[in-house]
């Protein structure tokens, strides 16, 4: 038995390391400094629970309700400040978006499984099943979520997203699924060594949201491993929604082989003194040119990389899949044929050709678009080098199966336009959709002069009597089997549609569209977007919302900045367009009509970009054309 007095002491020696101040002023810093866990947990992840909570509510704005000035908080109000998360007097950023960011930050600090998951709850905000109204901006607070998860570095919070994308975690219902997609767009983004074998099983997932987010997330990772999965999927795909997805991450993955285009002189000439990269005059390819000055000829393309047999399977089966979903599918798999052409694709491609003249029921239900058709009939000519209207298929087949042991088929090349599927245009730009709508800018300034580049009156004319011109040019060249229609905005809250739905190209409603054309006036300010809205059907931005609307091709004229309406900053007009075409595909043209005066050229206060610009971009990213007038 231990003696009372020397128990007593065995217990003060063992006591002395916590009563006696540590020597070193590092620790002893951290002591005083360091919160406990328990604590830190607490505010950040109820901070944030907080938030999502008055958020989904939809009484939260991180866009502005109407115009450009978005909503400030008070301190009293952030859920930052009211859990210690920022300083008392407020917060840097006064807006509920700010006050996201500072509780996102500390959540992401913690690095624990639950405040990965928590962070990935944040990334899955509008790929649930709530709504989501614009000035809610799901897309903003998405990207937020997204920018702090990716920001996650111990190895068992990395885990616990995996498991979320297996689809492992325990949460309410309803939430699984954007949990998942959330979960499986980190895999990608980041390339995480789980996702080669998460992403492709999911690729057979019963939703089809699982399967998109699978698909896109391996062309992200593009590792030709996950190539047989991506195979399998476009020989059973159904989905028009997911098929395209897949299409182009097979084209992502197989891209390295690609035929590489020669470099052009000016990106292999070495800088200043003419020296190669060898420190030598000329390199190893040969002498320089002389002080004649004469061009250096550009190298020959590198041989092309041997393609392996998984990319012929690709291409067959990208090719059987065709007429399978609608045209949204089969402009994304003749994009995919058109990279990796192979003789095999033809009969296939014919067999588009033949689907329009079978079918012209599937032209007017929106089954089929123009822009397939002139698609399916340009790759045919650059393939082989015929020249055969699009709509004689017959004859397509015939030197198909009299010449396809003497066809070469040839690569990528401009291809010569040939063939009866030229098209009228609009403002030069082609009018190849089947079901077209136009969106017109009646404000005030459409009725200055239209001017060129020297500042000249064009044709004495003004500004709306040239549109006037261009859309009764485009609405005569349309096919016959086509459908329009034409919105109209100026200042008024409202645009205002011509006729509630597409109407046939007959000769009767072209004559009503061109009375209704010569009629129209300008006057007041420019409220872009609600125009942009109505062609769109936006209703709610919720990830995979689409089909709204079922037009496969919009022309859009202004001559000005967004003036007035609920949206009147471009990067935002451009960021919801984004999302509300994502799985749409329309296809989007602008057309800009400038003012020769350098003043009225420059961006309002609230635009960090010219309007120019922002139609520019508006359709380089839905895959039209722009023409700057």
């Amino acid at each position: 038995m231990v003696p009372p007095l020397l128990a007593c002491l065995a217990f003060w020696f063992a006591a002395l390391p916590w009563l006696v101040p540590s020597h070193d002023p590092a620790m002893a810093a951290e002591a005083v400094v360091a919160p406990s866990p328990a604590t830190a947990d607490d505010k950040a992840q109820k901070a944030l629970a907080a938030w999502l909570k008055h958020y989904r509510t939809g009484k939260m704005h991180l866009r502005p309700k109407t115009g450009w000035q978005v909503e400030k908080i008070d301190a009293k109000d952030s859920y930052a400040v009211k859990f210690g998360l920022a300083p008392k007097e407020g917060l840097g950023n006064p807006t509920w978006a700010g006050d996201l960011e500072v509780i996102l930050e500390q959540v992401a600090k913690l690095d624990s499984p639950a405040a990965a998951l928590d962070l990935l709850e944040i990334a899955s905000t509008g790929i649930d099943a709530n709504e989501y109204t614009r000035e809610m901006a799901p897309h903003e607070v998405r990207a937020a979520g997204e920018k702090w998860l990716d920001r996650i570095i111990a190895q068992n919070s990395r885990d616990e997203i995996a498991k979320a994308a297996r689809g492992d975690v325990k949460t309410e219902k309803g939430r699984l699924v954007a949990l998942q997609v959330a979960g499986m767009r980190w895999l990608g983004r980041l390339r995480e060594p789980a996702a080669r074998t998460i992403l492709p099983q999911q690729l057979v997932a019963t939703d089809a949201l699982l399967r998109v987010a699978a698909a896109e997330s391996l062309g992200e990772l593009a590792d030709e491993s996950t190539a047989p999965a991506l195979i399998g999927s476009l020989e059973r795909e159904a989905s028009d929604l997911v098929l395209p997805a897949v299409a182009q991450a097979t084209r992502k993955v197989f891209a390295k082989y690609l035929a590489k285009a020669p470099s052009k002189p000016a990106e292999a000439a070495p800088e200043a003194n003419g020296d190669t990269a060898g420190g030598a005059k000329g390199g190893a390819e040969g002498p320089a040119e002389g002080a004649s000055g004469a061009a250096t000829k550009p190298p020959a393309a590198p041989p092309p990389v041997e393609a392996p047999e998984s990319l012929r399977l690709a291409v067959r089966a990208a090719a059987k899949a065709l007429g399978r979903c609608t045209w949204r599918s089969d402009l994304a798999l003749v994009d995919l044929l058109d990279d990796f052409r192979g003789k095999e694709a033809v009969p296939a491609l014919i067999g588009v050709l033949e689907r329009f003249r079978d079918h012209p029921q599937d032209v007017q239900s929106g089954k089929l678009s123009g822009l397939l058709l002139h698609r399916t009939h340009e790759l045919l000519v650059g393939m082989t080098g015929a020249i055969i209207p699009a709509n004689q298929p017959d004859k397509w087949r015939a030197l198909w199966e009299q010449e396809q042991d003497k066809i070469d088929v040839v690569q990528k090349r401009p291809t010569t336009g040939a063939g009866n599927t030229s098209a009228g245009d609009f403002c030069g730009i082609p009018v190849q959709g089947t079901r077209v709508l136009f969106v017109l800018d009646l404000s005030g300034s459409m009725n200055f002069a239209m001017k060129g580049a020297d500042g000249a009156n064009k044709a004495g004319s003004t500004r709306l009597d040239f549109a006037k011109r261009e859309l009764l040019r485009a609405m005569d060249a349309l096919a016959g089997n086509a459908q329009f229609n034409i919105i109209t905005f100026n200042g008024n809250p409202k645009p205002v549609t011509w006729q509630k739905d597409m109407v046939p190209a007959t000769d009767k409603n072209r004559e009503r569209f061109r009375k209704y054309v010569n009629d129209l006036r300008a006057d007041g300010g420019t409220n872009l977007w609600c125009a942009l809205e109505e062609a769109l059907k936006m209703k709610s931005v919720v990830y995979g919302d689409r089909y709204e609307t079922n037009m496969d091709e919009l022309f859009v004229l202004s001559d000005g900045a967004p003036s007035v309406g609920d949206v009147v900053d471009p990067q935002e007009i451009l960021r919801l367009v984004r999302e509300c075409n994502r799985f749409s595909k329309l296809r989007i043209h602008t057309v800009f009509i400038s003012s020769a005066e350098p003043r009225e050229r420059q961006p309002a206060p609230w635009m960090s970009i010219t309007p120019e610009r922002m139609m520019e971009l508006m359709a380089s990213q839905n895959g039209g054309k722009f023409v700057n007038l």
